[in-house]
């Protein structure tokens, strides 16, 4: 269940949002976990003990949260949550699943004594459970655009309302420069009414195939030649280098050296992720992966694969209920390709969450391709529909990180 509101998970919490520990806020609609990703990746690098908390999980529950760089053990995730279920059941809160999820994380980060937590925003911002600190170390705002438009508005203006709910008076804001002209000047207006501290729109120097040149105060400028795939990631990575230049200026230990470091070693799995599925289909084979899950995210993935993949794709495809199926489909299918449809499994901790049915990815793919000669479905057998898809040419894995998680999970498992 999705209920938006700070009462419960400030009951819950019982510190008026104040932490032994220090927090880097991220909201926006694509690009946040990347963005987490290379910040938690750079904390890493510069030795301070760090904690991340991005949502969905891919796989396990407890893989959602991270102390420095590795994810939690399942054993300290289930004690404290039965501690956090214990206190919402003798308050009588009622919280939310996710609620639970996030006073679980930061409770692990105070037992575990993290110096820094970068956390991303579950929906929106202003309404969202992780929405309790005080006054974090940097909030960062990265692309905004349609989603949630049941919970969040539905128009860009609305959501950006929404999402600059996050900042705080006296922090520091970094905003992705390249979000439209309506965006930018909501959270400008935001960022004034509560006085927000530096407020940074975060651009690229320079960039071209395959490498960035970034600004700051902390780094001066910086290039970069290795990051996370996608044509997008440049503009994340600003947003990221230009958090961590504001953190730096309270933990100088954050350098130059531990910033190329980390971003270098930065991973973020079921995003633009060629994953190995040799195990899977018998035989030598390594897949895209991308939990591409809106009308953006589809372009981006599509510019990728126009670009890296010539030739015709085969696409497994799965969407959550609410999706908008039949654009994201219009934007990544292109003559030729040919679709597997199926549903991912049950979501665990996340009952609300279901796949569309995968009729109706079919009957979307054969509007889209004027055809349904090249067009399959295989129900919930994702192992079946890998099989099948790799008989020839690229494939592609997308649609939802559920169904990324899914076939980490049929790696793990064969």
């Amino acid at each position: 269940m999705i209920d938006l509101g700070l009462k419960r998970i400030s009951a819950l919490l019982q510190n008026q949002g104040r932490f032994p520990w220090q927090a880097i806020h991220v909201a926006g609609t694509n690009g946040k976990g990347s963005v987490c990703a290379y910040i938690s990746s750079v904390l890493n690098a510069a030795g301070i003990p760090c904690g991340r908390f991005t949502s969905p999980h891919l796989v396990d529950r407890w893989d959602c949260i991270t102390l420095n760089g590795t994810a939690v053990s399942k054993s300290v995730f289930l004690e404290v949550e039965a501690a956090v279920k214990e206190r919402d059941a003798s308050l009588g809160i009622g919280a939310t699943e996710f609620e639970l999820l996030t006073a679980t994380a930061f409770e692990i980060f105070s037992r575990q004594k993290v110096d820094i937590a970068v956390v991303e925003v579950g929906i929106g911002g202003r309404l969202d459970a992780t929405n309790v600190f005080e006054a974090p170390l940097a909030t960062v705002i990265t692309k905004i655009a349609l989603d949630h438009q049941g919970f969040l508005g539905s128009t860009l203006e609305e959501i950006a309302k929404e999402k600059g709910g996050i900042m705080k008076k006296g922090t520091a804001c970094v905003v992705d420069g390249s979000n439209t002209g309506q965006v930018l000047s909501v959270l400008q207006r935001i960022a004034s009414e509560v006085g927000a501290g530096a407020y940074t729109i975060s651009k690229l120097d320079a960039s071209g195939d395959g490498y960035a040149e970034i600004m700051t105060p902390a780094f001066g400028t910086q290039r970069f030649t290795s990051f996370l795939q996608g044509n997008y990631q440049p503009s994340n990575l600003a947003c990221a280098v230009n958090a961590l230049s504001h953190a730096a200026e309270k933990f100088p230990i954050i350098t130059s050296a531990a910033l190329q470091a980390g971003i270098k070693s930065t991973t973020w799995p079921g995003r633009m992720e060629w994953v190995d599925i040799s195990s899977v289909v018998g035989k030598r084979t390594s897949v895209l992966v991308d939990g591409a899950h809106n009308p953006e995210a589809a372009d981006a993935l599509a510019e990728y694969v126009n670009k890296k993949l010539p030739g015709p794709v085969t696409w497994v495809l799965s969407a959550s209920k609410g999706k908008e199926v039949r654009i994201m489909l219009q934007r990544l299918l292109r003559d030729g390709d040919h679709v597997v449809a199926v549903a991912f499994g049950a979501v665990d901790g996340m009952p609300w969450v279901s796949p569309v049915d995968p009729q109706e990815i079919v009957n979307e793919a054969v509007y889209a391709l004027g055809s349904g000669e090249s067009v399959t479905n295989f129900g919930h057998d994702i192992s079946a529909a890998l099989k099948t898809a790799c008989n020839g040419g690229n494939v592609v894995v997308a649609g939802s990180l559920y169904l990324a998680g899914e076939v980490h999970k049929l790696t793990r498992l064969n």
